[in-house]
């Protein structure tokens, strides 16, 4: 597995450490290359590491879909052939911080996570099933139920064939409604022109959020897509969101 870590200047001890997740068709390079977001990294003195989206395996002569767009969705596949290598989830939650936390001067409690799209479900999930771990959690137009998407349930069935319950372990609008723990410090962003949005339903998520009693901040912003300009336009507000928990000041 590769990751891209973003180490800016300066940094006095250890410092605090946020992992972006991206999403579908992307690698650890999309996030740096596309999105701008050394400048707030560097602003507030946060390490921000972003790993590969799935473990790069084939399966067969020819590439299917779920590997040729990366289709990991940051869980832990039960079925074959899957199960054996995607198991993103514990790579993303256990493995790669301990790589992390071992090799650079990282602050370990002191971490949250951010994701995009897929990696927005991972992101959420992430959070949602390990309360404490993260001190605050965001999302740029994340899928939010995928256990309502028909399109995306088709992944989740090649990973835990027609078991409803186990996939609802995965979804972060059926996660939510069972969450004791710590507050989640949610930020979410879409853009109103997202191509993907009744794949994403965000509004399932922030209903679920209302009778759980759970605080959640959605933005729906006007004419941006699913891109990365729109990331780019509001990765301030993440960085700054997530500066109020990870930062002294």
């Amino acid at each position: 597995m590769r990751f891209a870590i973003y180490i800016p200047d300066n940094l006095e001890g250890p410092a605090p450490v946020l992992y972006h997740l991206s999403g579908m068709s992307c690698s650890e390079q999309t996030f740096i290359q596309k999105t701008g977001f050394q400048r707030w990294a560097s602003h507030y003195g946060i390490i921000v590491v972003s790993p590969d989206v799935c473990p790069r395996i084939t399966y067969g002569v020819e590439k299917n879909e779920i590997e040729a767009k990366g289709l990991s969705f940051y869980v832990n596949a039960v079925k074959k052939p899957w199960n054996k290598n995607y198991q993103m989830y514990s790579y993303v939650n256990e493995e790669l911080p301990s790589i992390i936390q071992e090799n650079f001067n990282v602050n370990k409690d002191r971490q949250s996570i951010m994701g995009h799209s897929m990696g927005g479900h991972g992101a959420l999930i992430s959070a949602l099933k390990n309360p404490g771990k993260f001190r605050s959690v965001s999302a740029f137009a994340p899928v939010c139920n995928p256990s309502k998407s028909p399109d995306i349930q088709f992944i989740f069935k090649c990973y835990f064939g027609d078991d409803e319950k186990a996939i609802e372990e995965w979804d972060a609008t059926c996660l939510v409604t069972n969450y004791k723990g710590p507050e989640l410090n949610i930020l979410i962003h879409q853009g109103n022109n997202d191509q993907y949005k009744e794949q994403l339903k965000l509004q399932n998520f922030a209903s679920a959020c209302e009778k759980a009693g759970i605080a959640v901040s959605t933005n729906v912003e006007d004419r941006f897509d699913h891109g990365f300009y729109f990331i780019s336009s509001f990765i301030e507000q993440h960085f700054h969101h997530h500066s109020k928990f990870l930062c002294d000041s």
